[in-house]
């Protein structure tokens, strides 16, 4: 029998590792012979090519003993970032400017909170978020640092609602006309059923309804059998039709069947959220995502594809890429595309 492979972490740069072991060095691909002398800050690795590229007159990196140091080689990337873009060997995502949410004046006033929650995985007994609490404004720019099993990817999907915090412990709330946009730690799995498919038709798929039906999916506002059920009942919430502001208050307009067919009533959103079971909170942030759909207009028009080879465009990926399948695209090309979804809405 073959023996086993063995793998060994070498936790040095490049030049560094040729140092060390020449003999293994020196037969590498020419692409990893330049992106050892990359590390020099003499140039930059072309990722089309793996050919060295020396930077131009001018642009010389600007940090010192950047040969022994990884972040010396990054900061000479950085500080050539203009350059490489000019060069088409960095392709940039531009983002579109989503503007202020009805009602939010200033970059300071929280669209999003969570007060004292807690949570804790079915089936362990140990709490993996105990007594948490975030503010999150329109200027928040915020990076979450942890190690491995912390919680950092637990919070997240408490905050956007892909969890639900621990019964009768804290409370998570959003303003009702703020537009979220969430890409998942393993984002992949949304293309899982469209590989077959091109990048075109992925994003018509999925604002088919003039909703992203990968945010119909998270656990606060898709319904279980049994509340689907509950909604025929006498007396029971059916749907939410309509909206209003009252002051400060939101007001909800909801259906509910009777014996003599059926009738709205309108009620405050903190008398849903207190002595209505959970499942309508869920209709009602459904209906404020189709509201959202009609004031962005996504609701009342299709996605042609023009339009969405303009966006493609701004994320690195040209006609070629887009009318192309899925399946063939590179790892990081697949990657552009769940984070380029959600700008649409």
């Amino acid at each position: 029998a073959e023996k086993p492979c063995r793998f060994v972490y070498y936790p040095m740069t490049f030049r560094q590792f040729q140092q060390l072991r020449p003999e293994i060095a020196a037969g590498l691909p020419a692409s990893g012979k330049a992106t050892g002398a990359a590390d020099d800050g003499t140039g930059y690795v072309d990722p089309r090519t793996g050919r060295l590229i020396p930077w131009g007159d001018g642009a010389e990196p600007s940090d010192e003993g950047g040969s022994e140091s990884g972040t010396g080689s990054a900061l000479s990337t950085l500080s050539n970032v203009e350059q490489l873009v000019a060069s088409g060997s960095i392709l940039p995502i531009r983002f579109p400017d989503p503007g202020k949410p009805e009602g939010i004046r200033t970059y300071r006033k929280p669209v999003m909170t969570m007060k004292d929650i807690h949570f804790t995985y079915e089936g362990s007994e140990r709490a993996i978020i105990t007594s948490a609490s975030v503010t999150v404004t329109l200027g928040s720019r915020v990076v979450m640092l942890g190690a491995n099993g912390a919680g950092k990817t637990t919070l997240l999907k408490l905050l956007i609602g892909d969890l639900e915090p621990t019964e009768g412990v804290g409370e998570v709330w959003k303003h009702h006309n703020l537009r979220l946009a969430y890409i998942a730690q393993h984002s992949l799995h949304h293309l899982e059923e469209y590989l077959q498919q091109t990048p075109i038709a992925y994003i018509q798929e999925r604002f088919r309804q003039g909703l992203d039906v990968e945010l119909s999916k998270l656990k606060t506002l898709a319904l279980t059998d049994d509340e689907k059920a509950i909604r025929d009942q006498t007396g029971a919430v059916k749907d939410v039709v309509g909206r209003q502001k009252r002051g400060k208050q939101v007001w909800y307009e909801v259906v509910k069947p009777g014996r003599k067919g059926e009738a709205t009533q309108w009620y405050p959103l903190e008398e849903i959220e207190t002595q209505f079971k959970p499942y309508v909170l869920k209709m009602v942030k459904n209906y404020d995502l189709k509201v959202q759909a009609l004031e962005s207009g996504l609701a009342v028009r299709p996605i042609t594809s023009a339009e969405i080879l303009e966006h493609l465009d701004d994320f690195g990926l040209g006609s070629d890429l887009a009318h192309g399948k899925i399946k063939q695209l590179s790892g990081g090309q697949r990657q552009r595309l769940p984070l380029f979804a959600p700008p649409l809405l």
